[in-house]
C-alpha cells in the first residue's frame, strides 16, 4: 500500500491483528527486512504491525535532496500512514535509524505512541554527542564498506540500493538532524525500551543515556548487525515490553 505526502509516495505494508504496531527499518534496509528475519511471523499474532518503506529505501520514492529526509520529515511521513490506517495511537519499535525515527515521532506526537521500542542507538543524544563522531559521509558504497558490515550485508544493501545517491541524502539529514532531548523523552506517558549489542561501538553511550532516563535498557550479544538480526535474543523482553505496554494502555 501507498501514502502521498510531501508529493512523495510512501510504501507500507500491514500484517496480523490486535493492537497496532508500527516497525521502523535502519538506514540501507527496507520493510521486508523485518519479515525476513522473522520479526513479522513472530508479532503478527499478537498485534496488526505497521511496517513503512521510509522515504529512499524499498518501494518508496527516492529523492536525492537532502532536504526530504531527516527524523522529522520520516516520522511525520509515519503519522501520514497511521492517519491513512485511521490509527490514533500506536506503540511504535524502531532500529538504528529508525530508533532516531520512532523518538522523534514520540517527542513530536505524543499522543499518537503507547510505547517506544528503540534498538541498536541510544536515546535522547545531544548535538554535543553527535558531534562528537565526526562521520564522513561516503559518497558511493565503495566509500561506504571499510569493512563494519560483513561482506553479505554490504551485497545485499548494494543490490536493494543500488544508488546510493539518495542513501547519502538520507546520511546528510540524519546527521544533521535536530537533537531529540532527553527531557523530551521524560516527559513521554508511555514505557520506553532500548537494546543494543555489547559490541556495538555506542553501548557505553546507550548506558549512559538510559540511565539518566526512565528507560529499560538491555545489552544482547554481538554488534549492530546481530542485535538484529538474532531475533531470539531480542523477542522475550521486546514482548514482555509490549505486552506489558499494551495491558496498560487496555486499562
Amino acid at each position: 500500500m501507498f501514502v502521498t505526502r510531501r508529493g512523495f509516495r510512501i510504501s507500507y505494508q500491514v500484517f496480523g491483528t490486535g493492537p497496532d504496531l508500527v516497525l521502523i527499518h535502519g538506514l540501507y534496509m527496507w520493510c521486508s527486512r523485518w519479515h525476513d528475519t522473522g520479526y513479522v511471523d513472530a508479532l503478527a499474532g499478537k498485534f496488526r504491525l505497521i511496517v513503512p518503506d521510509m522515504i529512499g529505501h524499498g518501494e518508496s520514492e527516492k529523492p536525492q535532496d537532502p532536504a526530504a529526509y531527516g527524523p522529522v520529515n520520516m516520522a511525520a511521513d509515519v503519522l501520514a500512514i497511521l492517519d491513512a490506517e485511521g490509527i490514533g495511537q500506536a506503540h511504535v519499535w524502531g532500529y538504528s535509524m529508525g530508533a532516531n525515527v520512532s523518538e522523534t515521532l514520540a517527542v513530536t506526537a505524543p499522543d499518537r505512541v503507547r510505547s517506544l521500542t528503540l534498538g541498536g542507538f541510544p536515546p535522547g543524544l545531544s548535538r554535543e554527542q553527535l558531534d562528537a563522531f565526526e562521520w564522513e559521509i561516503p559518497d558511493s558504497w565503495e566509500e561506504w564498506d571499510d569493512g563494519s558490515f560483513p561482506p553479505a550485508v554490504v551485497a545485499m544493501f548494494r543490490d536493494h540500493n543500488p544508488d546510493f545517491r539518495p542513501i547519502r541524502a538520507c546520511m546528510q539529514a540524519i546527521w544533521s538532524r535536530p537533537a531529540v532531548s532527553l527531557a523530551g523523552l521524560r516527559a513521554l506517558a508511555g514505557p520506553i525500551l532500548t537494546y543494543i549489542g555489547a559490541d556495538d561501538y555506542m553501548a557505553d553511550l546507550a548506558r549512559e543515556q538510559c540511565a539518566a532516563l526512565p528507560c529499560r535498557l538491555e545489552i544482547v550479544p554481538g554488534g549492530h548487525v546481530e542485535a538484529f538480526r538474532e531475533i531470539d535474543n531480542v523477542l522475550p523482553f521486546a514482548l514482555s515490553h509490549l505486552d506489558a505496554a499494551a495491558t496498560a494502555a487496555s486499562a
